[in-house]
């Protein structure tokens, strides 16, 4: 019988004890007797979080060559469930999230029962083209005068029925400041925790895109559309369904308006001036 002592192994923070070789040469046998331990952390620093990856630390050896494969199946879901649990812990803000209108309830990827969220495409068109808003059109819609008197121009359905829950977006125009976007009837203001974090601006119609057409709606029955900010953007949710022929008309969305405050109140009274123009938030 001969006793032999191992080295010493580090690889990442898992370090393996000296461990007890038995060779037993009338049995042709090899026992070995393992105790890894991790440092007070119980987290692997060789953990690459950014890239979804696991990769060693250079200059440190491969787990793989000390340690036989079911002590790493061991330890891997182990891992995974950590990082689950910081990525649940991380701090979501109000506009990450989208909202179902069949089951009405907030989601953040994709519905459970509807799956992902619809978008309809903008039709590509460079910045500083002339007409460029118009040209943004999606296939379908067409511009012409609005059904609201004394509202302008506005956008129809010329196609195919818009299904329910389907979006548009983003709101594209030029990023200004503060005084510039009090200004103009093309302003939406972002918000970030409940405080302003930018404007933006559609007047300039080379560099905004065909939503700058869409009219607010006049009462609950003929709204179609929900404004509101998701990730720093302002999109369009189709809250029922357009039919051919109709107009397109939104109106915002209460969060939306609850987290920007006074200021969305100054430019929404300059797209909505007149009296008596509704209050629908949905």
């Amino acid at each position: 019988m001969m006793m032999e002592n191992s080295y010493l192994l580090l690889a990442g923070n898992v370090v393996f004890v000296p461990v007890l070789v038995q060779l037993n040469s009338a049995e042709e046998n090899v026992q070995i007797k393992a105790n890894p331990t991790s440092d007070a952390r119980g987290t692997s620093s060789a953990v690459d979080q950014q890239d979804g990856g696991i990769q060693n630390e250079p200059g440190s050896l491969n787990i793989a060559d000390c340690v036989k494969k079911e002590t790493e199946e061991e330890e891997l879901p182990n891992l995974q469930n950590g990082l689950k649990v910081k990525e649940e812990e991380e701090e979501l803000n109000d506009d990450d999230y989208f909202y179902c209108e069949e089951c009405k309830s907030y989601f953040r990827n994709e519905c459970a029962v509807h799956g992902p969220v619809v978008f309809i495409a903008d039709t590509p068109i460079p910045m500083g083209i002339v007409d460029r808003c118009r040209k943004t059109l999606p296939p379908g819609l067409e511009v012409r005068s609005s059904g609201i008197p004394g509202s302008g121009l506005g956008v129809f359905n010329q196609g195919e029925t818009i299904p329910l829950g389907a979006h548009f977006g983003p709101y594209q125009g030029d990023l200004v400041d503060k005084e510039r976007a009090m200004k103009s009837s093309y302003s939406w203001v972002i918000t970030k925790k409940g405080q302003d974090a930018g404007y933006i601006d559609s007047k300039r119609e080379t560099h905004a895109n065909w939503m700058r057409f869409v009219r607010h709606a006049r009462n609950v029955e003929e709204q179609n559309l929900v404004a509101f900010q998701h990730q720093g953007r302002i999109l369009y949710r189709c809250c029922r369904p357009i039919k051919l022929g109709q107009e397109l008309l939104m109106w915002y969305a209460e969060e939306y308006a609850k987290n920007a405050g006074i200021t969305f109140d100054f430019l929404w009274n300059q797209k909505c001036p007149k009296k008596g123009c509704p209050i629908i938030l949905v």
